[in-house]
């Protein structure tokens, strides 16, 4: 369809119908006679003085035809012609934007990827949850604490959690005959799977260009990154942080939660609601009346933060019953988290898109995951996928001595 000037076309399918990727990798294989008159029709017919792919990704640079150094008898070549290619390209996908590049003269503008949510749990996992729950309050009555917990088995073997719970009793076994312990066994496995069936992540609908992100985007975002070390940086992750403050170890708490020590699952939860609850504070202090984070301005913060007796996070974690963390270690962190914001807001995808018709130089930079790497941040940038500056990393350097 044309807008003015403006011809906005879905590319051709390539294949077989019913299989649409079955000659996209057959080196023997051509493009379709419609394939062709696509692109043909672009150069020649719309004349077109620019082309820009949309999305992670098209098959244009997979047709056949050479790896590198392209010729007029390879494909990618034969149909882009001299027509400017500009990409619109996920950031987490540095390896096939390289492909694109390479094989069909992309130049990339990285766009950020739709952050991802908790899944959350629904119908027989939601009633399950609840069963865990009641027992957690009558877990030592030794009558109503036994029905509750074959309650739970059932229900678990209802939702075919046998196949992921290694060693879950049979619906006929009668719980009353075991120990406190060995029950509690039984529902920390429980617990901890449906931990991570509701902590899997699942993308929050689609990323839009230009648009600020929501509170709720950003908060899912932010949590992710406040979740892992950086020894580099000299930052500890956050539920280290708060396991620390109860004289905890991290590790010791995911491990046990892993075999269903019922204790350290409920601690695992603890620290997952506490770590979220810490970051909520920090984004609500930018969150417009939209409802989204097109800016980030500490300087409230920091008033309050002076006159109110501390930081809005080290206060969440105080009400989440966590209220010995380490202020060091928060301060370091949520600086880092602060500074990731503001690079998470920065609208540089458009501008990146208006230089690049303009025929101006558009800025490279890392790709890959933003959330273990937030130096791919902002994005708007003509990505690569090897970054000589960070090679080699602190962990392949130290294991290097080790060998």
């Amino acid at each position: 369809k044309r807008f003015g000037n403006i011809f906005l076309g879905i590319q051709p399918t390539f294949g077989y119908e019913g299989d649409p990727m079955r000659l996209l990798f057959a080196k023997s294989a051509s493009p379709h006679h419609g394939f062709a008159a696509f692109y043909t029709y672009l150069e020649f017919v719309f004349k077109a003085d620019c082309m820009l792919h949309f999305g992670t990704h098209g098959s244009l640079e997979f047709m056949p035809g050479k790896q590198v150094g392209m010729s007029g008898y390879c494909y990618p070549d034969r149909l882009i012609s001299v027509l400017p290619n500009l990409y619109y390209y996920a950031a987490n996908n540095p390896s096939e934007a390289t492909i694109a590049k390479r094989r069909a003269y992309a130049s990339t503008i990285s766009y950020l990827t739709p952050p991802a949510e908790n899944a959350g749990l629904y119908k027989g996992l939601q009633e399950l949850s609840e069963l865990v729950k009641s027992y957690q309050g009558l877990r030592e009555n030794p009558q109503r604490g036994a029905t509750i917990v074959n309650s739970i088995i059932a229900t678990a073997r209802q939702c075919n959690l046998e196949k992921d719970i290694e060693d879950l009793p049979e619906e006929e076994f009668d719980t009353k005959q075991v120990s406190l312990e060995e029950r509690d066994t039984i529902v920390g496995k429980v617990y901890r799977r449906l931990m991570e069936i509701e902590s899997r992540a699942l993308p929050m609908g689609l990323h839009r260009i230009g648009v600020p992100p929501t509170a709720e985007e950003s908060i899912a975002t932010l949590v992710n990154i406040a979740q892992l070390d950086r020894p580099e940086n000299g930052i500890k992750g956050l539920p280290r942080i708060i396991a620390e403050s109860v004289g905890k170890d991290a590790e010791g708490i995911y491990r046990n939660a892993d075999r269903g020590v019922l204790e350290d699952v409920e601690q695992l939860q603890a620290l997952t609601m506490a770590s979220r609850a810490a970051v909520r504070a920090l984004v609500m202090e930018s969150t417009n009346e939209e409802g989204r984070v097109a800016e980030v301005n500490p300087f409230m913060r920091d008033v309050f933060s002076f006159f109110g007796g501390g930081s809005p996070w080290k206060k969440a974690l105080a009400e989440a019953g966590f209220p010995d963390c380490s202020e060091d270690d928060l301060k370091a962190l949520f600086n880092y988290l602060e500074g990731c914001l503001k690079e998470v807001v920065v609208n540089n995808e458009l501008p990146g898109l208006l230089k690049a018709l303009q025929g101006e130089f558009i800025p490279p930079g890392p790709g890959g995951d933003p959330i273990r790497n937030p130096d791919v941040l902002p994005t708007g940038k003509n990505m690569h996928a090897l970054d000589p500056n960070s090679i080699p990393t602190r962990a392949a350097a130290e294991t290097a001595v080790v060998v």
